[in-house]
């Protein structure tokens, strides 16, 4: 493979896992940003392969870690230069899960370890990766999971083992695999109709004539991809703007919230903006939106997406979604709050390890001072969509508890379509989605309002 680059494809990888490690950047932007330095013939070719072992780098590295771990004596993998650890990765991945030649593998990460390191580190890594090719993964499986049941299915699903815990309570030991299983399966999409530039019939007769085959969903302007010849992201109405990528879940929030055209809406957390682009879809750009987010790249990406799709009654405000405060009140809030993003691995398989128990207290402490701020946006009888992408109650159920008796917010009794009910004293009223039942992202959505 023809690339120019300062070093190899191994690099190439190894400089994208390091992105996503130290930047938290998502395994697509990550790569983003490395290819900009990377020219060559097979440019393409090898992004799409760099992607594809990022990405599932990324979604076994329990148990690619466990194969390392297993073979260092006195160490682990975390206590390694964290560039040699991407590196021992990639080497691992190829040699288990790709099946490369041990040695080609082996000789491929050596030559970045000597460029990068030095003569010492080659021979330590290369001893190291030896001992990997013989390592017998199956066996040591077999003895972890007679010593500690959990942490069988943490290694071998390839899942923080507070997950697992929490999976099995929250949905019993049988339903939980199931969830496990279906977190590592291949990335289901769907696409919304941009509703401003187009309608959901004349769109599925296009995809249809491009070689995409969809099915309808519960939500109107939503359709499901269930094959395609040609990456949808490549046809010109995607580059047009008719239709965008929207998880099915993601989508319900604003059918829930309901926008009328001419009302003014805020949304307090609204970046990438799929929900504040949806709402202004539904509203035919009249009325005004205000979408607040702290990042002011993520608003600037926005900003340009707002064009493309033809948006035009969205204000874009660069503020904290804890703290913004507007004269005049809003009819209507979405608050799709920073969360552990649990129900997402499949899609983003990187945030399984951002997330422990101390950083989720953190966050749930966040997305409280959301809701008391969105109470205070909220005029009288307005009403709001509290919506996280968790599989967690402590972030969903009880922080809508904690809105109601706390905060002074009402739950409403909203009719949902479809999906499941949700845990708790207030289950029967909110929403949730899971991967495993409902092919989509692990999804929570309460539909709320502030009395008269």
């Amino acid at each position: 493979m023809e690339l120019f680059y300062r070093v190899s494809f191994q690099e190439v990888v190894a400089d994208a896992l390091s992105l996503v490690e130290e930047r938290e950047l998502s395994s697509k932007h990550a790569l983003e940003r490395v290819f900009k330095r990377v020219a060559g013939k097979d440019r393409e070719k090898a992004r799409g392969l760099a992607h594809a072992y990022v990405f599932e780098i990324e979604k076994w590295r329990k148990k690619v870690d466990f194969i390392i771990n297993s073979v260092l004596k006195g160490s682990t993998v975390e206590d390694l230069d964290p560039y040699l650890a991407s590196l021992l990765r990639i080497g691992t991945f190829e040699i288990h899960f790709r099946k490369v030649p041990p040695a080609i593998a082996t000789d491929s990460i050596i030559r970045v370890v000597k460029e990068r390191f030095d003569f010492s580190r080659a021979k330590f890594v290369n001893a190291l990766m030896h001992s990997i090719e013989k390592f017998d993964v199956e066996k040591a499986l077999k003895r972890l999971k007679e010593r500690d049941r959990i942490e069988w299915l943490s290694v071998r699903f390839s899942h923080p083992r507070w997950y697992v815990e929490y999976a099995i309570d929250l949905l019993g030991y049988d339903e939980a695999v199931r969830l496990l299983l279906s977190n590592n399966k291949a990335q289901r999409y769907y696409v919304r109709a941009n509703t401003l530039k187009t309608d959901v019939d004349s769109l599925r007769d296009y995809l249809e004539e491009n070689g995409v085959r969809t099915a309808l969903t519960p939500l109107p302007d939503v359709l499901k991809i269930l094959e395609y010849k040609t990456p949808v992201t490549r046809l010109d109405w995607y580059r047009e703007g008719k239709f965008v990528i929207q998880d099915l879940a993601s989508a319900y929030v604003a059918h829930v919230l309901a926008p009328e055209p001419g009302e003014r809406v805020l949304d307090l957390a609204a970046a990438p903006g799929s929900k504040t682009f949806h709402a202004a879809a539904l509203m035919e750009n009249r009325g005004e939106i205000v979408a607040v987010d702290y990042s002011y790249d993520r608003l600037m990406r926005m900003k340009e997406k707002m064009k493309l799709l033809g948006i035009k009654n969205v204000k874009l405000v660069h503020a904290d979604g804890q703290s913004f405060r507007n004269k005049e009140k809003f009819d209507k809030i979405i608050l799709d709050a920073p969360c552990s993003s649990s129900g997402t691995y499949r899609q983003f398989p990187e945030v399984k390890w951002r997330f422990d128990e101390k950083k989720i207290k953190r966050i749930i402490n966040v997305q409280r001072n959301m809701l008391r701020n969105a109470y205070e946006n909220l005029r009288d009888g307005g009403e709001m969509t509290y919506s996280t992408c968790s599989i967690r109650t402590d972030e969903d159920e009880e922080n809508v508890l904690f809105a109601i008796n706390r905060v002074g917010l009402e739950l409403m009794d909203y009719p949902f379509g479809w999906g499941d009910r949700g845990f708790l004293e207030i289950g029967d009223k909110v929403f949730r989605a899971w991967t495993h039942r409902h092919d989509c992202n692990g999804f929570f959505i309460a539909k709320m309002r502030r009395a008269d």
